[in-house]
C-alpha cells in the first residue's frame, strides 16, 4: 500500500493562506523609518571583518546593476521579499554600508538606480517609470508606458539625463528603452528576443553594453546573440568576441574592456575589447563564477566554483588574486544559493548574497588596505 504524504498539498496551501491572511509577514512599515538587523562576523581563514546587514524572516538581495550605490560608496539598495514564500513580490530598500539605517523605500518596484544628486532612485513598474525620494517619501510617477508586463531600470548615463531600461512586452520580446530625465520622454531603442540588464562601459561610459539577441519588428534577428556594447540610440553595435563566456560579465572600469568569467573546467577570467578579434586571459587558476570591477579597471571581485574557494579579489594589472573571504553559499540550482558579489566603485569592499544561515541575506565584506598592498610587493 502506498503510504501519503505526511503534510497534504491541501494543508499546506491552507496553511500558507493562513499566514498571508495577516498583516504582511515580516515587512518594515511603511514610514521610512530607519533600522538595523546587521551581524558581524569574521572569516576564520583571512581575519576579514563581514557584515550581515539584513537578516530573518525575510530573503533578501544586492542590486549590484548600475548606480546601486552613492558616489561615496557609503549607502546602498538592496531588496527583500515581502514574505517568506517563493512566488512574493519584492520591495526596495537602503541601507547604509556600516549596516545601519536600514530603510524601506518602496513596494514592488523593478530594478533601481540613484540618481546623480542622491536626491531620487529611479525604478520601474508593470506600465511606468517611476522615481523614489532618496529620503523616503512618495514615489511620482515619471513616464507612463502601457503595454508592458515589466519595466526594470538597470543603469543611468552619469550626467544624470539617461535612464536606461529594459521592458518586456506582452509576447516576451524586450525593448532597450531610454527614458529622457530632462524631457520625461521615452525612447524605444532596440528591440531584442533575449536581454540582459544593460550596462554603462567604455573610456566615459558613453555605450551601453550587454548580452542581447536583437531583433527587428518583425522579428528577425539583426545578428546573432552575444555580448555586445552599442550607442544610446541603439545603433553601432561591436561585439565582444568572447568564445567561453559563462554569460556573467562586466564592464572592466573606464578602461573601455569588458571581462567574463570562463566556461568550467576553463578556470580564467577573460577579458576583450568590443569590436576587436582578440580575446586575452585576465587571471587563471581558479573556477571563476561572478564578476565585477572596480570604477578604474584596476580591481575585480568574483566568487568560485568547481570547485568553491572562496570570494576573490584579483588585481587587473598583474593577474594576481587571492581569497578575501569564504560566502558560504551553497552555490546551487536557485539564484538565492549564488553569491553574484559586487565591487563597490571605489573598491573599498564587496557586497554578495550567501545563503549560509539556511536563508538568502546580503553581507557586506571590507577589502583593507592593507589587503591590496599586498598585490603590489
Amino acid at each position: 500500500m502506498a503510504m501519503r504524504p505526511y503534510l497534504s498539498t491541501r494543508f499546506v496551501g491552507a496553511t500558507r493562506q493562513f499566514f498571508l491572511s495577516f498583516p504582511p509577514y515580516g515587512e518594515l512599515p511603511m514610514t521610512h523609518e530607519k533600522t538595523c538587523e546587521r551581524i558581524a562576523r569574521e572569516d576564520p581563514q583571512t581575519g576579514v571583518k563581514i557584515i550581515q546587514l539584513t537578516s530573518f524572516p525575510l530573503m533578501h538581495f544586492h542590486l549590484g546593476s548600475g548606480q546601486w550605490t552613492t558616489p561615496d560608496d557609503r549607502t546602498l539598495l538592496l531588496s527583500g521579499n515581502r514574505y517568506p514564500t517563493r512566488d512574493s513580490p519584492r520591495d526596495l530598500y537602503r541601507v547604509e554600508s556600516d549596516g545601519s539605517g536600514l530603510m524601506l523605500l518602496a513596494r514592488e518596484p523593478s530594478g533601481g538606480v540613484i540618481s546623480a544628486d542622491r536626491s531620487y532612485v529611479y525604478a520601474g513598474r508593470k506600465g511606468s517609470f517611476i522615481r523614489i525620494p532618496f529620503e523616503g517619501g512618495d514615489e511620482e510617477e515619471v513616464a507612463r508606458m502601457p503595454g508592458y508586463l515589466n519595466i526594470m531600470v538597470s543603469t543611468g548615463t552619469l550626467d544624470g539625463r539617461y535612464v536606461f531600461a529594459q521592458g518586456q512586452r506582452t509576447d516576451r520580446t524586450f525593448d532597450v528603452m531610454r527614458l529622457d530625465l530632462t524631457e520625461g520622454r521615452v525612447e524605444r531603442i532596440c528591440r531584442a528576443r533575449y536581454l540582459m540588464p544593460v550596462q554603462l562601459v567604455g573610456r566615459r561610459s558613453e555605450r551601453l553594453l550587454a548580452s542581447i539577441l536583437p531583433i527587428d519588428e518583425a522579428g528577425a534577428p539583426r545578428m546573432p546573440w552575444g555580448v555586445w556594447t552599442f550607442s544610446f540610440d541603439g545603433d553601432g553595435f561591436a561585439l565582444v568576441p568572447f568564445t567561453r563566456s559563462t554569460n556573467h560579465y562586466a564592464p572592466l572600469g573606464r578602461t573601455g574592456d569588458v571581462v567574463t568569467t570562463v566556461n568550467h573546467p576553463g578556470r580564467a577570467l577573460d577579458v576583450a575589447t568590443p569590436g576587436d578579434a582578440e580575446v586575452r586571459v585576465l587571471a587563471e587558476g581558479a573556477g571563476f563564477w561572478h564578476v565585477s570591477c572596480d570604477a578604474t579597471g584596476e580591481w575585480a571581485a568574483s566568487d568560485t566554483n568547481w570547485p568553491d574557494v572562496g570570494l576573490q579579489l584579483i588585481h587587473a594589472p598583474s593577474g594576481r588574486f587571492r581569497t578575501l573571504c569564504r560566502t558560504g553559499a551553497s552555490g546551487g540550482h536557485p539564484q538565492w544559493t549564488h553569491a553574484h558579489p559586487v565591487l563597490a566603485p571605489n573598491a573599498g569592499y564587496v557586497v554578495y548574497t550567501s545563503d549560509r544561515t539556511g536563508i538568502c541575506q546580503v553581507y557586506l565584506a571590507p577589502i583593507p588596505e592593507e589587503f591590496k598592498a599586498e598585490f603590489l610587493t
